[in-house]
């Protein structure tokens, strides 16, 4: 489709004008997606010439350093105690000793062992008690990612050891002293307060949260499932098999290998079910409370605040009860709804345990009744913000309601809510809750679907991923749903995210 000039689009009917818009816009998505990956190369290029700057000025201090400096690399602190830092070269010293006794007697034992994840398996006796030494594959790899984030950040604080003699050496040499730790804490107070506010949450981070998910990752390239769970048995590196599986449905190890055609179904068959219902969810909510907010603000309107209480009632209950009872409402046989059809002679309607169809919709309608109310208060701070010149003088120039919001109501909301439905949207991919507590990730056809066992026709990629873990402990492929949903996300959120008004356009709100 060739690309019409200005004057072209404007002499197209509105109608045509949409659909030209949408067009264009779908076509962009290949060229954004290209930008992106062009633009990794120059951010990479970044990141390496900020690691290159410590390795010139280590380099620099083994060229033009003193002997306490350069000795600084093997004793450290060595360059602190030369020139009476003491607190410094204590702690520096404190650390690599700390550092020495981990790897000998703890981190040093179990990152030998990442390369098998353990040759030894346990033997019971006729009691089941363990008889003598045995590998423990989860603690092998789980203990080697910490000892290997340790490993990582002692390289850094050696750097620092070095630097930090060498620019003693340099302070001496030009002002005849050094900071003190008076000085010291005077800039933990003042200049680098940053850090000391930063220091806990950093590491707590690193522990709770960036270990857990190196750990995952590696899961993800063995074969640690319900038939090799530790300590009984040991589980290795299987490669990219789980990955062949998962995508083309070939490979695979174990029980993995007889069901990779079904894998490789249920994973495609579920990812197009979450993009849909992410899709659905996400414009249900928005245009729906678009719409109930510009009515409840509407001038003539009245008892406004009864309807925003209401609203706020909705989301002011638990959502977890809320959905229990729906559920329970909706239900084929006791079910209230259908109890209220059986009164105006009506047959009763299987909302949820059966067609597949039926089932997706009531999730949609489902999700609309929880989700609006946000949408609505979200959408009303907007509408209060819009400045009433705009409508005064559309009305002025002829417009009618409809023109009046295409031009004026709609792009504003939608500038302002952009980064928001990003958010919303991959909340849907991962809302876990709005599935798995209405119809437990399958309809009442789920069986019929030709999918693993672990899953269900309506399950999305986090149900699923659940349930691969919890009920059937299959912890190897739950880490490539995992692994894969993350990609999934990211690519969405970047795309989306680099084609807002409000990030391209940011100055233009102003």
């Amino acid at each position: 489709m060739r690309k019409i000039s200005a004057l072209e689009y404007l002499a197209m009917p509105k109608f045509s004008r949409f659909w030209t818009k949408l067009w264009y816009s779908i076509c962009a998505i290949p060229s954004a997606i290209g930008k992106f990956f062009k633009s990794i190369p120059a951010k990479l290029a970044v990141l390496f010439r900020k690691i290159g700057e410590w390795f010139t000025g280590v380099i620099d201090a083994f060229r033009y350093g003193n002997t306490a400096t350069r000795l600084s690399a093997v004793v450290w602190g060595t360059g602190c105690f030369a020139y009476k830092q003491f607190g410094r070269g204590f702690l520096f010293l404190l650390y690599e000793i700390a550092f020495v006794l981990y790897m000998v007697f703890f981190g040093g034992h179990y990152i030998s062992k990442l390369g098998t994840l353990g040759t030894v398996k346990m033997e019971t006796n006729d009691y089941g008690v363990p008889i003598g030494d045995y590998d423990n594959s989860f603690q092998i790899l789980l203990y080697s990612m910490l000892t290997i984030v340790v490993i990582l950040f002692t390289v850094v604080m050696l750097f620092m050891s070095i630097k930090q003699a060498y620019d003693n050496q340099i302070s001496y040499s030009v002002a005849k002293r050094c900071a003190t730790i008076k000085d010291d804490v005077a800039q933990m107070m003042n200049k680098k307060f940053h850090l000391t506010i930063l220091a806990f949450p950093s590491l707590t981070l690193i522990v709770f949260t960036v270990v857990p998910l190196m750990f995952m990752i590696l899961v993800a390239f063995t074969n640690f499932n319900r038939n090799t769970m530790p300590p009984a048995n040991l589980f290795t590196w299987v490669g990219f098999s789980n990955f062949t599986t998962m995508l083309s449905g070939k490979g695979g190890t174990g029980a993995q290998m007889q069901d990779a055609a079904a894998y490789m179904r249920t994973f495609w068959y579920i990812l197009r079910w979450t993009l849909v219902w992410a899709v659905l969810a996400t414009v249900t909510n928005l245009f729906g409370g678009m719409i109930m907010a510009i009515l409840i603000n509407k001038k003539g309107i009245k008892l406004k605040k009864l309807w925003r209480t209401c609203l706020v009632t909705v989301i002011a209950v638990p959502q977890f009860i809320s959905l229990l009872l729906v559920s329970k409402m909706f239900q084929t046989t006791g079910g209230i709804v259908n109890y209220l059809l059986k009164l105006i002679n009506l047959e009763p309607v299987k909302w949820l345990d059966g067609s597949r169809t039926m089932a997706q919709f009531t999730v949609v309608m489902v999700n609309m009744w929880v989700g609006i109310p946000h949408t609505v208060l979200t959408c009303t701070g907007i509408l209060m913000n819009i400045p009433g010149d705009l409508y005064e003088a559309a009305k002025i120039d002829g417009a009618n309601p409809a023109q009046m919001f295409f031009k004026i109501t709609f792009p504003y909301m939608m500038f302002v809510l952009g980064p928001s439905l990003i958010t919303t949207f991959v909340g849907n991919i991962n809302n876990f809750n709005m599935i798995f507590l209405l119809t437990g990730g399958k309809s009442g056809v789920s069986a019929q679907a030709g999918l693993v066992s672990s899953a269900g026709d309506l399950d999305l990629l986090i149900t699923w991923l659940y349930k691969m873990t919890v009920d059937k402990s299959d912890y190897d492929m739950a880490s490539v749903i995992g692994i894969l949903l993350f990609i999934v996300i990211a690519f969405f959120s970047l795309i989306a995210y680099s084609r807002v008004g409000a990030v391209k356009n940011e100055e233009d709100f102003q």
